[in-house]
C-alpha cells in the first residue's frame, strides 16, 4: 500500500507508522471544547482533556477542506493520540481510501516547554502538512494522481501556515487571552502586530501568537539538540538567521529559521481564502511554476511577512525531469552509474563501482549490481 508518514516538529530519529494501539479517536467539536482552555493552562502542558478539545477543534475548522478536495466528499480528517506512548512523536499519515489523520504520542504532551499554547500551535503545523500547500514534499512522494486530495507542505510552509491561518481562525474569539498575551509582549514585538494590523483585536491576535511562536521556538530548540547534542542558543525575535538556501528546503530548519518563520506567518495579513489548498494544481505535489502562480495569492511575497530565506527560495529553478525519469542507468566512458533527476536539486550521477553495472528492476527503479544478479530476484 502507498503511504505517507510525515515526521512533525517533533523531529523524531525514526517514524509510527501503521496502526497504533491503545489510541482514542475523534474528530469534530462538540461545543464546549473553547471552555475547556484558558486561564493558566498557556503556562503548562496541556491535560488529557484540553490535548483532546484542541484537536477537536483544529480538525474541526479545515474538515470543509477535506471534504472539497478531489474527489469531493471521499476525505475525512481523524485524530488519534496514543497514550500508551512515551515517545515524543506527533505526525500526519495520508493513506489511500483513508481518512487524513494527525497521530499525537501521549509523550509529546509533555516535552520540555510543552504548554496548552505551543500544543495548540504544533496541532496548527500538522494540519498545515495537509492544508499548508505548496511548498511540497517531494522526496518520498508515491502519489501524482492527485488522487489522496492533497500533497503533503514542507515543514516550513507547515509553519508558516499555523501561524499565518490556523492560530487566527483557532483564537480569533478568544479576545481575553489574545489581550493577556499582547499584554506580556515587550514594545518592540507589539511593534510588529501594530505594524502589521491596524485594528486592536488583530494585533492583540497576533501578540498572541508572536507569543506561542517564542515558546515554540524553546521548544524545537531543545528538540534539535536531543538529537545532535550541543549547546542550547534558544532563538529570539530580534536574532534572525541570516543564512540563504539556494534551493526551498523540504525538512526541518534550524530552530532560529522555525522561529523567523512563524513570526512571518503572525505578520503577513495575506490570509487564505476558501477551501482548496494552494498550488495543489498538476503535476501534484511538484514543484512547477504551476503550482507557484497557483499558491502566490495565498501568502505574503515581500515584507515582515513573507517566508524566510532560510528554508524558502521563491526563485528556486525547477528542473524538467519528464524526459529523463527520476532515476535512469547510464554509461558514459565505460563506466556504468546512475543519473538522478530531481525538480529542485537537479541532474546529479552516482557511479557504479568498477565490477558493477547499473540496471533497470521492473519497477523502474534503477541502482547498480553485479554483473550476475537480476535486480528483481537476486542472484541468477
Amino acid at each position: 500500500m502507498k503511504f505517507y508518514t510525515i515526521l512533525a516538529s517533533s523531529v523524531l530519529l525514526s517514524a509510527c507508522m501503521g496502526d497504533v494501539g491503545g489510541v482514542v479517536s475523534t474528530d469534530g467539536t462538540d461545543g464546549n471544547s473553547g471552555a475547556i482552555l484558558g486561564g493558566s493552562a498557556g503556562e503548562r502542558p496541556p491535560t488529557r482533556e484540553e490535548a483532546e478539545a484542541i484537536l477537536d477543534r483544529v480538525v474541526a475548522l479545515y474538515q470543509d477542506h477535506a471534504a472539497a478536495a478531489n474527489p469531493a466528499g471521499t476525505h475525512k480528517i481523524s485524530w488519534r493520540i496514543n497514550w500508551d506512548s512515551d515517545a515524543a512523536s506527533a505526525h500526519v499519515l495520508l493513506k489511500p481510501g483513508e481518512d487524513w489523520v494527525i497521530e499525537v504520542s501521549k509523550g509529546w504532551l509533555t516535552v520540555s516547554s510543552m504548554t496548552t499554547e505551543v500544543f495548540a500551535l504544533t496541532m496548527c503545523h500538522e494540519m498545515g502538512h495537509f492544508i499548508g500547500g505548496f511548498p511540497f514534499k517531494t522526496s518520498g512522494r508515491k502519489d501524482s494522481t492527485g488522487a489522496l486530495g492533497t500533497a503533503v507542505a514542507s515543514e516550513g510552509q507547515a509553519d508558516y501556515f499555523a501561524t499565518k491561518d490556523c492560530l487566527p481562525r483557532l483564537w480569533a474569539n478568544e479576545t481575553e487571552a489574545n489581550a493577556a498575551a499582547f499584554a506580556e509582549l515587550d514594545p518592540s514585538a507589539r511593534e510588529r502586530c501594530t505594524t502589521a494590523y491596524s485594528d486592536l483585536a488583530s494585533q492583540q491576535l497576533c501578540g498572541r501568537i508572536l507569543l506561542a511562536s517564542l515558546q515554540t521556538g524553546r521548544l524545537y530548540e531543545e528538540q534539535e539538540v536531543l538529537q545532535a547534542p550541543r549547546e542550547i542558543v534558544y532563538p529570539q525575535f530580534d536574532t534572525p538567521d541570516t543564512t540563504e538556501t539556494a534551493v526551498t528546503k523540504e525538512g526541518h530548519a534550524p530552530s532560529q529559521c522555525r522561529l523567523d518563520t512563524l513570526v512571518a506567518g503572525a505578520v503577513c495579513d495575506v490570509k487564505a481564502t476558501g477551501t482548496g489548498i494552494p498550488g495543489f494544481v498538476p503535476p501534484y505535489g511538484e514543484y512547477s511554476h504551476a503550482s507557484d502562480e497557483a499558491a502566490r495569492p495565498f501568502a505574503c511575497q515581500t515584507g515582515p511577512g513573507a517566508r524566510p530565506r532560510c528554508w524558502f527560495q521563491p526563485d528556486t529553478v525547477t528542473t524538467d525531469c519528464s524526459e529523463l525519469g527520476e532515476h535512469t542507468c547510464v554509461v558514459e566512458n565505460g563506466v556504468h552509474g546512475v543519473r538522478y533527476c530531481d525538480t529542485t536539486s537537479g541532474v546529479d550521477y552516482y557511479w557504479c563501482f568498477p565490477d558493477e553495472v547499473c540496471k533497470t528492476g521492473s519497477d523502474g527503479f534503477a541502482n547498480c549490481y553485479a554483473p550476475d544478479v537480476d535486480p528483481d530476484e537476486g542472484s541468477l
